[in-house]
């Protein structure tokens, strides 16, 4: 899939003709609500078909198909717009901090004067944590399922006690690199964030500690 990001430094109108150009043909914008998409009322004027990422009834009812346009979209609703639909390429408009997992882990190409910051390299444990865990289904099931959400809370437990980084970045970083569906990587993210704030998450110990030591170890 072809992915490209356009900084918020640019006026809406600027990014909006940077995204044509870089796509050659756009298929669909899609805005995270429809008051957004009517703060741009040329958009409507463009012709291009136009939808929402939420759920609520609006009047612009394109499905996300083809090259998208993903206007001032956040992680959350470019991971999910990525997993639930068959998309050939996806530009983000005004791309916010927060959209610095999924530009690393794609190596999504950049357009614009100034480029996000990147993510701090990955430690070879934390690319072990991920995977393995990967390995137990959650490819298919994010971490809706309460024993891979068991096994999630128990690795980072792991590491966390053991005086490894959780870097909600990092992690939410290698779930994508993974694959991990919809927003099931920021999930991840926030497990670490209440491991490292200290509350006490109930969880089984579905993992054999060998294998944890094993990922904690990695190099």
């Amino acid at each position: 899939m072809r992915r490209a990001y356009i900084d918020s430094h640019l006026s809406l109108v600027d990014a909006y003709r940077e995204a044509t150009r870089w796509a050659e043909a756009i298929d669909c914008v899609i805005g995270p609500s429809t008051a957004a998409i009517e703060r741009s009322p040329w958009l409507e004027r463009s012709g291009i078909p136009l939808g929402v990422a939420s759920n609520r009834h609006t009047r612009f009812t394109a499905r996300p198909h083809g090259l998208v346009v993903a206007w001032c979209l956040n992680l959350e609703e470019i991971l999910e717009l990525e997993h639930r639909n068959q998309l050939s390429g996806v530009v983000a408009v005004q791309a916010p901090a927060g959209l610095r997992p999924w530009v690393a882990a794609h190596n999504v190409e950049h357009i614009g004067e100034d480029a996000l910051e990147t993510v701090p390299a990955v430690p070879p444990s934390i690319k072990a944590l991920v995977k393995g865990i990967t390995s137990m289904a959650v490819t298919n099931q994010g971490l809706t399922d309460k024993r891979e959400r068991s096994e999630a809370i128990q690795a980072l437990t792991y590491f966390h006690t053991r005086g490894h980084h959780l870097d909600p970045l990092q992690l939410t970083l290698e779930a994508i690199r993974n694959d991990w569906p919809g927003q099931a990587p920021i999930e991840l993210a926030q497990i670490a964030h209440d491991v490292r704030a200290g509350r006490q998450l109930r969880h089984s110990n579905r993992i054999d500690e060998e294998l944890l030591a094993e990922w904690a170890n990695a190099a």
